[in-house]
C-alpha cells in the first residue's frame, strides 16, 4: 500500500484487503548483572512494560479514539486549517442565507395570516392562513434543497481535511476545493439517496393507515398510521445512522455512491450504539453553538419588525429577515465544519478499531509527503 502519496484517498485510505500486520511488541532491555537497577529508561514512559505513546503528527492520536478526542479533534481542524474550513464554509452558506432571505422576503413579505371576526359574528381568514402556509412551504422547500447542496459538498471538504490533518499534513482551501469537486456529483447521489432510502420508508410506514383511514375506517387507519410511523421512525433512524459514514468512505477511498453506502454500513455494523450516542452529543453541542451566535440576531430582527410594522401581522420585512440572515450564516459557518468533521473521525475511527487502520497511518505519517 502506497502511503507517500499526498492525494488524499489516492493510497493513504484504500479499503484493506486483510488488517495490517501488527507492529512487535516492545521488547525489555537485558537485566542488569547481579541485582543492580535496571538498564537506562526502564520503566519511564516509553519504556519498559509501559507501550510507548502513538505518535500525533497531526489533529489526533493515530489510536482508537474516545469521545472527547472525537470531539476535540473537530475544534482541532477548524483552529489548524481556518482557511480551508471556516474559508469554504462561510460563501457556501452564504449562498444558502441569501437564497432564504430573498425567498423569504419575495414570497411572505406582507403577507396577513391573522383571523378575524365580523360585527355579524363571520370569520374571515382561513385564506390568508392557507396562502401563508403555501408560501412558507415553497420556502421551505427552496432552502432544504440549497441547504442539501451545501451540506453535501461541504462534507466532503471537511472529509479531505481530515483525512490530511490526521497525517499532520497542510491543506490550503485551494487543495480541499480541488480535491473536492470532481467528487461533488457522487457526493449529492450519496446525500440524496440516502434522503430518499428514509422517505420511503416513512411513506412505506404510515401510508397503510392512511389509505384505510381514508377508505371509512378512520379509528383503525389513524392507529395503524401511528404504530406504522413509529415503527418507520426507529428503522429511518436505524438507516441514517447507518449510512452516515457513506461521505468519508467516497472521499478518502475513492468509492462510488452504493459503495460508499454499503461500506458505511458495514463500518457501522457493532458499534451503532457507539456511533448514535456521540453524533447526538455533537448534535447538542451544534446546537447550542448555533442557538447562542442565532439568538441576539433573531431578537434584534424581532424587535425592529415590530418597530417598523405598525400592523402585528405584517411579517418579513427586509431588515429583519436580513438580520436573521446573517446571525445564521455565522452559526453555520461555525458549526457545520465541526459536525462534519465529527462524522469524518468517527470513520476513522472505526477503521483504526476494525482494520488497524492506525497502524497503517503510523507509517504514513512518517513517510515524508512528495
Amino acid at each position: 500500500m502506497n502511503m507517500a502519496s499526498d492525494e488524499p484517498g489516492s493510497g493513504d485510505w484504500a479499503t484493506p484487503g486483510e488488517p495490517p500486520a501488527q507492529p512487535p511488541y516492545f521488547t525489555p532491555p537485558p537485566p542488569a548483572p547481579g541485582w543492580g537497577p535496571p538498564a537506562p529508561g526502564w520503566g519511564q514512559p516509553g519504556y519498559g512494560w509501559g507501550p510507548p505513546q502513538p505518535p500525533r503528527p497531526g489533529i489526533i492520536p493515530l489510536r482508537p479514539l474516545a469521545v472527547g478526542e472525537i470531539l476535540d479533534g473537530a475544534f482541532t481542524t477548524i483552529r489548524r486549517y481556518p482557511a480551508a474550513t471556516l474559508g469554504l464554509t462561510a460563501p457556501i452558506m452564504l449562498v444558502v442565507e441569501a437564497l432564504r432571505t430573498a425567498t423569504s422576503y419575495y414570497l411572505l413579505h406582507g403577507i396577513r395570516t391573522d383571523i378575524t371576526t365580523t360585527t355579524n359574528g363571520t370569520i374571515t381568514g382561513f385564506g390568508n392562513v392557507g396562502d401563508y402556509a403555501g408560501r412558507t412551504a415553497t420556502v421551505e422547500i427552496i432552502v432544504a434543497i440549497a441547504t442539501l447542496v451545501a451540506t453535501a459538498l461541504l462534507s466532503g471538504i471537511i472529509a479531505t481535511i481530515i483525512g490530511q490533518g490526521a497525517l499532520g499534513r497542510p491543506m490550503s482551501a485551494g487543495d480541499a476545493w480541488r480535491a473536492t469537486v470532481p467528487s461533488f456529483w457522487r457526493l449529492l447521489g450519496a446525500s440524496l439517496l440516502v434522503l430518499l432510502i428514509i422517505a420511503a420508508v416513512g411513506v412505506v410506514g404510515v401510508a397503510p393507515g392512511i389509505l384505510i383511514a381514508v377508505y371509512g375506517a378512520t379509528g383503525p387507519g389513524v392507529a395503524l398510521a401511528v404504530l406504522g410511523g413509529l415503527a418507520a421512525f426507529v428503522i429511518a433512524l436505524y438507516l441514517g445512522v447507518a449510512l452516515s459514514l457513506a461521505t468519508p468512505a467516497l472521499m478518502l477511498e475513492k468509492q462510488g455512491v452504493l459503495a460508499a453506502l454499503r461500506r458505511s454500513r458495514l463500518l457501522v455494523r457493532g458499534s451503532w450504539w457507539r456511533i448514535f450516542g456521540i453524533t447526538v452529543l455533537a448534535g447538542i453541542i451544534t446546537l447550542v453553538i448555533s442557538g447562542i451566535i442565532s439568538a441576539p440576531f433573531a431578537f434584534a430582527g424581532g424587535s425592529i419588525s415590530g418597530i417598523l410594522s405598525g400592523n402585528s401581522s405584517e411579517q418579513f420585512t427586509f431588515t429583519p429577515l436580513l438580520l436573521t440572515g446573517i446571525g445564521g450564516l455565522i452559526a453555520s459557518t461555525l458549526v457545520r465544519p465541526f459536525s462534519s468533521g465529527v462524522i469524518a473521525l468517527l470513520y476513522l475511527d472505526r477503521r483504526m478499531r476494525s482494520e488497524g487502520l492506525d497502524h497503517t497511518l503510523q507509517q504514513a505519517a512518517a513517510t515524508p509527503a512528495p
